[in-house]
């Protein structure tokens, strides 16, 4: 009890920092340090912790990801490719309302923070002249811009979720994959309910030529997929080889390139990952994560229960998939499996987490999105309650086959 008392003082900081909007960069250090403190840690162990976090194979693996998936959306975004996937996109699909959906799920493959401001004018103009309301409009574009979260190696969560638990990025992307399809399926009926198949216009070069651009646009991202799911390369190498081939197809100079190094790369992002690191380094050195193991092994309460509530506060209250991730999956880790995490049960704890975040009232996408459709959010809040528990229900399948 005592170790789950100090914990929870630990995350009630965590979350009250962030909600004064302090950046989880230094929130997490912060936490790390507080709990240092309050288990009396030797500062020679504290340090000794911290620079493990620092040099640890799976931070560095996890940092380089990240700042290549920001490389490469940089590259996307400033030579028009990703316009133009768009554009091309809508130019050959013959229903607006697959339109409507595409263009938040295409943006959407590369993270961004806040992004779906950038579809929800796409998803304005592909609606044309139809009589949709602005919360339904809203509606569409939040929730198809996140699915790719659940499974995508090139989002901060998953690879964050990888490094943590120790489970691959493949593994992650078949066990949670249930709730991506979901996701897809319950919006086709909560999202476009009252929305008739709308045609849109014949492309002056035709459909097919279209699709064809389409797919030269987004090849890069698909490689990079392709490379990490399939053929099982490391996301780094993988993501790695895509920006060099973008690098190469679109002829940049060594001024161009450092360019691009320099607007892409977020050192604040970067530096939350070793926050992160080093507040679960710390957990493991304050003999926390065993003693609250051994609490709940002792409480009586359901495994599967405390897997469900604990992200899912954390997800609300952060609105942030690595907030969740990096603060709760560290304590859960010894509910997850003996020796090895259980995949199901970390799809669990993922889906129940990313529910939360989904349903978030501090989530940058979803107050983003609402102001550009100036929606009041409980009109929106109406209509996500309801797919998001149905979503969340599909985590019956990973839990049955693992």
């Amino acid at each position: 009890m005592d170790d789950l008392l100090k914990t929870l003082a630990v995350q009630v900081v965590i979350v009250v920092l962030l909600r004064r909007k302090v950046s989880m960069a230094a929130v997490m250090p912060i936490g790390a340090l507080l709990l240092g403190i309050l288990y009396l840690t030797p500062p020679r162990d504290f340090l000794n912790a911290t620079i493990r976090a620092f040099i640890a194979p799976k931070s560095l693996d996890m940092t380089l990801t990240l700042m290549l998936t920001m490389v490469m959306e940089n590259i996307l975004r400033t030579t028009g490719m990703l316009k133009r996937m768009v554009s091309s996109l809508s130019a050959a699909m013959p229903d607006r309302r697959v339109v409507m959906a595409a263009m938040p799920a295409m943006i959407g493959m590369l993270p961004s923070p806040g992004g779906a401001v950038f579809s929800a004018p796409m998803v304005n103009e592909a609606a044309g002249g139809a009589n949709i309301k602005a919360e339904q409009m809203a509606m569409i574009n939040y929730w198809y811009r996140h699915i790719w979260e659940y499974i995508s190696p090139l989002y901060p969560g998953i690879i964050l979720a990888a490094g943590i638990t120790g489970l691959s990025t493949q593994t992650l992307f078949i066990a949670n994959l249930p709730f991506a399809l979901s996701m897809i399926v319950w919006g086709i009926f909560f999202c476009f309910r009252g929305i008739g198949r709308q045609q849109t216009p014949p492309a002056e070069a035709g459909r097919g030529r279209q699709f064809l651009i389409f797919l030269a646009m987004v090849s890069p991202i698909l490689l990079a997929l392709l490379m990490v799911v399939v053929f099982r390369v490391n996301p780094a190498l993988s993501l790695g080889g895509a920006v060099l081939v973008l690098y190469l197809v679109q002829r940049y100079t060594p001024v161009m390139i450092m360019k691009n190094l320099r607007e892409s790369v977020s050192v604040k992002a970067l530096f939350l990952v070793i926050g992160i690191m080093i507040f679960q380094e710390v957990l493991r050195v304050t003999g926390a994560l065993d003693g609250i193991s051994t609490f709940f092994a002792s409480s009586g309460l359901p495994v599967h229960l405390v897997l469900i509530l604990i992200p899912f506060v954390a997800g609300v209250m952060t609105g942030l998939t690595v907030g969740y991730v990096g603060i709760t999956f560290p304590l859960l880790l010894p509910l997850m499996g003996v020796a090895t995490p259980s995949p199901g049960l970390v799809a669990l704890a993922f889906a129940s987490g990313f529910a939360g975040v989904m349903l978030s009232p501090v989530h940058l996408c979803y107050v983003l999105t609402c102001e550009y459709f100036q929606v009041d959010i409980a009109r929106v809040y109406k209509r996500l309650f309801m797919p998001s528990a149905l979503v969340l229900a599909s985590a019956v399948i990973p839990l049955y086959a693992y």
